[in-house]
């Protein structure tokens, strides 16, 4: 949750119709609603979970030296 905090409203809308629900939204379908293609949402994609994974090892490592 902390994570998506560091994310932007589009970035949260892709992570959360792609990774979190059962039957996740294809590229193609989320680049049409968004008005962007399916390659720019792929990169969105990726960029939000670079993000999300930077900020989980960052609160790794201040629990760690805590």
């Amino acid at each position: 949750v902390e994570a998506c905090a560091e994310l932007t409203d589009r970035e949260r809308t892709i992570i959360a119709r792609r990774r979190l629900t059962s039957t996740p939204t294809t590229l193609s379908a989320l680049g049409d609603e968004l008005g962007l293609s399916k390659e720019r949402v792929r990169q969105l994609e990726t960029q939000a979970m670079k993000i999300e994974e930077h900020t989980s090892e960052l609160r790794h490592r201040t629990i760690s030296y805590a």
